[in-house]
């Protein structure tokens, strides 16, 4: 192998279902493989809770997968450091993945960390004490906003460098059911449990009018984390007139659900910059989140989206009235919405950032 020629890329996935963290993966495992990259991903074992999908969409564009992650066990280290020893630079998505960092260094392979977690990570820190070790590892930590990076600079200091996210335009075809295409449509999507913010949004949804409750749907969709939490939630939405409570759906269905709602709605209480609002940017609808994470990076309120506090149901309530009540506004923000998405976030502004550092990683680990 020269000097010249392209690394050979190994990625470790510690998740394969339609969420966030993966399905961002997917699209830059897409886009390097498209431009030719030689690049595997060590994925996690068939029948885990974590193998999903996205695992048989790699195989299918030809992308070799290693399944050999088991997050209900302790990392097998000398299977994954013969692993990252065939390869020329290995990339760790999420902060769990901290095994393959460290095996990477043992090796001598330079390493990528890719890290989506924010507030989230103090906890998940606390309880692996593993990671905060592993930090100081990665030749390169990179992350999606600068908020991120702030909080992960009081751990380390290891290079950090700001990689906004980057997704194709999502591709559905938007409609309303016709039986209540008069009605604004709301929908929040995301795995059930409280960091996703449920409970917040159908507190919201009950202090609006009943007026304005009428004029509207109210849906949520995902896969159930937390079983207690979904059924107190099911219980509440059962009592509450055009509150839909929805199973995990696929990537398309989502896409379709995000395509027939009028506003996306994020009541997270941490996110570092959710997937489904860059997809809800990309079909032109309007937003409304709490101001977690690296959203007002890119986010404004009242321009391109509402913003909220968060843990505020009163605020978010206010928020969806406005959507309700206001002609208008919806278009205003959907609009803005799009622009600063084409603006920000195309895949391929992502998959040259990331394919740079690639190379220096490995050029610098050469020297």
């Amino acid at each position: 192998m020269t000097t010249q020629s392209r690394a050979r890329v190994l990625f470790f996935a510690h998740e394969t279902t339609w969420s966030g963290a993966p399905i961002q993966l997917f699209h830059l495992l897409s886009w390097l493989k498209r431009k030719g990259w030689e690049i595997a991903v060590a994925a996690p074992k068939p029948n885990t809770a974590e193998s999903g999908p996205i695992s048989g969409e790699l195989q299918r564009i030809g992308v070799e997968v290693f399944p050999v992650i088991d997050l209900s066990a302790p990392p097998d280290l000398a299977e994954l450091g013969a692993l990252c020893a065939r390869f020329d630079v290995v990339v760790a998505n999420t902060l769990v993945m901290w095994a393959p960092i460290r095996e990477a260094n043992e090796q001598g392979v330079p390493a990528i960390w890719y890290i989506h977690e924010s507030l989230v990570a103090h906890h998940l820190i606390t309880h692996i004490p593993e990671i905060k070790a592993a930090l100081g590892l990665a030749d390169i930590l990179v992350m999606p906003t600068r908020r991120t990076a702030r909080l992960y600079a009081t751990w380390t200091d290891r290079p950090i460098e700001v990689v906004p996210y980057g997704i194709p335009s999502a591709k559905a075809t938007p409609g309303k059911p016709e039986k209540d295409s008069e009605l604004i449509r709301f929908l929040l999507l995301g795995t059930y449990e409280p960091r996703k913010g449920q409970d917040l949004y159908l507190q919201a949804i009950d202090q609006l009018s009943t007026t304005a409750k009428s004029r509207a749907v109210f849906q949520m969709a995902g896969r159930i984390l937390d079983r207690p939490f979904y059924e107190r939630l099911a219980q509440q939405a059962g009592q509450m007139p055009n509150v839909e409570l929805r199973d995990a759906l696929d990537h398309s269905e989502a896409l379709e659900a995000s395509a027939a709602a009028d506003v996306l709605v994020c009541a997270s209480r941490d996110e570092t910059m959710p997937i489904a609002i860059l997809e809800a940017m990309s079909l032109g609808k309007a937003i409304i989140t709490t101001n977690v994470g690296g959203v007002e990076e890119w986010l404004n309120d009242g321009v391109n989206a509402l913003l909220v506090p968060a843990e505020d149901s009163l605020a978010l309530a206010e928020a969806l009235r406005r959507c309700v009540d206001e002609p208008g506004l919806i278009a205003s923000l959907g609009g803005n919405a799009r622009r600063t998405f084409s603006e920000n976030f195309s895949i391929d502004r992502l998959g040259e950032r990331f394919s740079a550092l690639i190379e220096r990683v490995r050029k610098e680990k050469a020297r």
